[in-house]
């Protein structure tokens, strides 16, 4: 029937793994209940004995109503000649030929099988029998299932009666089932008989069986046909499975063989291995030239050197019961050449120790790999030596060639002191300018070679973030190259004045971009920015921005840049621009910063960057000892520069001076002598040294000559030079009262007010002390607060803070509480320090009841101080508090300082008013 041709084109394995599974089939047929208990119905049948059991009993005759039944043809031999015949032939055509024989003996037109799909209720044919002269249109109406829909549907009686197990013969003289068999009437079926194959309650498929006569069905006939139909699905299900481990294996055999991998499969317990034939083409051997066990893979297979460590390796993985194991070893070819291969293995098949019994897996050559990673690390090595070489090199001649710079640039700096007539200062100007800029070229050489090696170590020390601006802006504006140049300055009143970290190197930094800024922006004017952008308890990061007004970039120049910004050492040498611009980003990410650039054509450039640091122990700003009100204190900003001025004019404005611009000298001096006529004349002139028309030093000469002012002004002169500097070039300079070096800084200008401020009486009359550290101490000591606040952490850290200041606290949990104690106290409260949010009642509320004086005694508490503490920040709360009746607000995390300078400033007002009140 075929089979000696299937089984030439498969493989042997495929063969053999058939045949065991077939030995299998045959034995489970031979042992199978079902079988047995078929046969004996089919014995008891022909006998005629159907015992005392009415379910063995046979079915009443289905055929037409009134016609006598006929004989039987199926009987015990030819069932069991039909089971051997399926089991013997094995073949996938033997179903289709018990149908045929079937088919001859009951004089049939057509046999149908159908499997049914409970879940989408839909029948499939799964083989089809006709007899020869069956028209082709009949066979395939019949193979559609339109005519068993009517039967089918869950609802109808035949379907249940189906379901139950029990066979439906339709035959056309029936006229109740006109309806059901119209569609086969129409194909000259007049006779039809559906026998269902129902398993654990559950219908699985059905035969159909079509005649066109009227001769009934025997119900011995059935009863085989019932047990048959379940023997001819299970072989046509084996023949499926077997057909799909056939196409499978064959799949797997083409995937073998078009692969260079090679399979084995290796009996832990015997040490047998099987070898697939790409695993041993791969070692230049043909199928079974070795033996499959151990020995062959140790003695032959395995490089000696790589044995004991690959079986180690394997024998660990069995110890420790890991599911998988990769590694690489060494193999040899037939010929005698190495060969490396990359294994992935399984474990399968533990032991009752969970020790794997079976090992699978696959070897894969990667020779070529492993002969690139060679190369690949030769060449790496090369480079790196190379490399390591240039940057010694780099290092060695920067070395070398900072030595004598620093000397030509030390002589210079001497020779500025002596004798030198106008064209020597010239030359000399020159020299110095050309020696910043090698020195320069040289610093970034270093680090270039620094950067390369990864060598490079920030510094964290200590530094004046005011005197590092001061040192930039003194390069820049004494410098030849840039002799008109202006560098603006705008430092935020929140960026602090002391930080740790790597001063020269920010220095480099913001030198770079502002030299890079002069350079090619065809403009004479440069904005620093600088923000505190976010601060913790352990750093503060600061935001620094370079920005122009000139020429700017092209979306590609642009573009450009950027891809570049990244060190890289492969950048083009031409590329100079970008190559100190990849400097400073490397350094900027080194302080944990991030570098941007924004430009565009005729808009001129912005470059932003951020660096973390650490804060300073010196603290954020400069003490002042002896703080003053400058309310009343009036100062007028003279400065040509729009942007220039209205830094500075808000720098003074930030400690609360009375400000006054303005961008002329001329107009300065008629602004001063107007002011001065009104009996409101200015305290302070802050004047710019570089201004048109008339420069900082000759408006100083005019003001202080001025004979109609009854009240002459202080002048300080805001400039990059230092005094020496100016008063050596200008007689004038012996008249400035202060010079005030770039930037100008908030705590700078605090300092030389104050200090101007102290030796001038009438300046002290007008501009009062404010409370000192020690009065704050002595307004605060055996103080008596009560803390409102529900948060237990929260409690202790104000507790803590003011038991400092040797501050007595009492704590109420709500607002409830806090009413309670002011009113059961028999020590009354200096303060209360209210949270805003609180359960039962908020602060808002306890505020508002205690200042209506809802407390039913101890009524001299209702104008008691209270302070709002919250944690919300949020615009409209110090409105909302101040509305209620608080006299002060403090947002958490609450600032001890602050606390304090808050606490003492309210006691001292209360202390005032108590005292006016007994007068």
């Amino acid at each position: 029937m075929g089979k000696k041709s299937l089984h030439s084109e498969e493989s042997e394995e495929a063969l053999a793994a058939k045949i065991l599974l077939l030995e299998e089939e045959l034995a489970s047929l031979k042992q199978s209940l079902q079988a047995q208990h078929a046969i004996r119905q089919l014995r008891a049948s022909a006998a005629g004995d159907y015992g005392n059991d009415e379910q063995d009993a046979p079915a009443p005759s289905l055929g037409t109503k009134g016609k006598a039944t006929e004989g039987p043809i199926f009987d015990e031999s030819w069932v069991m000649e039909t089971l051997k015949f399926l089991v013997k032939q094995q073949h996938s055509s033997s179903p289709l030929q018990v149908l045929a024989q079937v088919g001859k003996l009951l004089d049939l037109r057509e046999i149908g099988l159908w499997g049914w799909d409970a879940h989408s209720a839909s029948v499939s044919l799964l083989s089809q029998w006709a007899a020869q002269d069956l028209s082709d249109t009949t066979r395939q109406r019949l193979q559609h299932p339109d005519w068993l829909y009517f039967l089918l549907k869950p609802e109808s009686s035949y379907f249940r009666q189906l379901r139950d197990g029990n066979a439906l013969a339709l035959t056309a003289t029936d006229h109740d089932l006109a309806e059901a068999t119209q569609g086969l009437r129409a194909l000259d079926i007049y006779n039809s008989l559906i026998i269902p194959l129902c398993e654990q309650a559950q219908l699985r498929g059905f035969m159909t069986l079509h005649r066109d006569n009227p001769r009934t069905w025997h119900a011995q006939d059935t009863k085989a046909l019932t047990s048959l139909l379940a023997w001819l699905f299970r072989f046509m299900h084996q023949h499926e499975q077997l057909r799909v481990m056939v196409d499978r294996d064959t799949r797997y055999q083409y995937a073998m063989e078009a692969t260079n991998d090679g399979l084995w499969d290796w009996n832990l317990l015997t040490n047998k291995i099987y070898f697939s034939r790409s695993y041993l083409r791969m070692l230049g051997y043909d199928y079974e030239d070795l033996p499959g066990n151990l020995d062959t893979l140790r003695d032959y297979f395995v490089h000696p050197d790589d044995v004991d460590t690959m079986l180690g390796e394997y024998q660990s993985a069995i110890d420790n019961r890991q599911e998988s194991l990769q590694l690489q070893f060494r193999m040899l070819h037939r010929d005698g050449n190495i060969i490396w291969v990359h294994s992935k293995a399984k474990f399968f098949e533990p032991d009752h120790q969970g020790h794997a019994s079976r090992c699978v897996g696959v070897n894969t050559d990667i020779s070529d790999f492993m002969t690139s990673r060679e190369e690949l690390l030769s060449a790496k090595a090369q480079a790196d030596l190379a490399s390591k070489t240039k940057s010694e090199f780099l290092a060695r001649v920067s070395h070398e060639i900072r030595t004598p710079m620093n000397a030509i640039i030390g002589i210079g700096y001497l020779m500025q002191d002596t004798q030198l007539d106008e064209q020597q200062q010239s030359y000399l100007t020159s020299i110095n300018s050309a020696a910043d800029s090698l020195l320069q070229i040289i610093n970034q050489l270093l680090d270039f070679s620094k950067i390369e090696a990864g060598r490079v170590i920030l510094e964290y020390a200590h530094f004046d973030l005011d005197q590092l601006f001061e040192k930039i802006s003194r390069l820049f504006e004494i410098s030849a190259l840039h002799r008109s140049v202006n560098i603006v300055y705008d430092i935020k009143p929140e960026v602090p004045r002391f930080l740790r970290g790597d001063a020269s190197r920010l220095s480099q930094i913001l030198g770079h971009l502002i030299s890079n800024a002069f350079q090619y922006s065809n403009t004479n004017q440069v904005i620093v920015r600088v923000v505190r952008k976010s601060q913790t308890s352990r750093q503060v990061v600061l935001e620094f921005s370079v920005e122009d007004a000139g020429l700017g970039m092209t979306e590609e120049k642009l573009t450009h840049i950027k891809e570049r910004l990244v060190f890289n050492k492969n950048t083009p040498e031409t590329e100079k621009n970008t190559y100190g611009l990849g400097i400073c980003s490397h350094l900027v990410h080194l302080m944990q910063g991030d570098f941007s650039i924004e430009s565009s054509l005729n808009k001129g450039c912005k470059v932003t960057f951020s660096a973390a640091f650490e804060h300073s122990h010196l603290g954020e700003k400069t003490l002042i000892n002896h703080p003053r009100d400058l309310n009343n204190i009036r100062a007028l900003i003279v400065d040509d520069n729009t942007i220039a001025r209205t830094i500075i004019a808000s720098t003074a404005r930030s400690i609360h001076l009375q400000v006054d611009e303005i961008d002329n000298p001329i107009a300065a001096i008629e602004r001063i002598r107007q002011a001065d006529n009104l009996g409101q004349p200015y305290h302070f002139i802050l004047l710019d040294y570089r201004m048109p028309n008339m420069n900082g030093l000759q408006l100083t000469g005019l003001i202080k000559s001025d004979r109609s002012l009854k009240q002459k002004p202080r002048v300080f002169l805001i400039s990059a030079y230092h005094r020496d500097e100016i008063s050596s070039a200008d007689p004038n300079a012996i008249l400035v009262d202060e010079f005030l070096s770039k930037p100008v800084s908030e705590s700078r200008l605090f300092d030389a007010i104050s200090q101007a401020i102290g030796r001038e009486q009438l300046l002290q009359d007008i501009s009062p002390k404010i409370i000192t550290p020690t009065d704050i101490e002595e307004l605060l000591e055996n103080a008596r607060i009560l803390i409102a606040e529900d948060n237990i952490v929260n409690q202790q850290v104000i507790r803590g803070i003011l038991k400092k200041k040797k501050i007595t606290t009492v704590i109420a949990t709500n607002g409830i509480e806090a009413l309670k104690l002011l009113e059961a106290t028999s020590e009354p409260f200096d303060a209360i320090l209210m949270d805003l949010e609180m359960p039962e009642m908020d602060g808002l509320e306890a505020t508002r009841r205690i200042r209506a004086g809802q407390l039913r005694a101890n009524n001299l508490q209702q104008n008691i101080p209270i302070v709002a503490v919250t944690a919300q920040a949020m615009r409209g709360d110090r409105e909302r508090c101040l509305a209620a009746g608080m006299n002060g607000y403090i947002s958490k995390p609450v600032n001890p300082e602050l606390l304090y300078t808050t606490l003492a400033d309210i006691l001292r007002k209360k202390k005032v008013t108590n005292g006016n009140s007994h007068h």
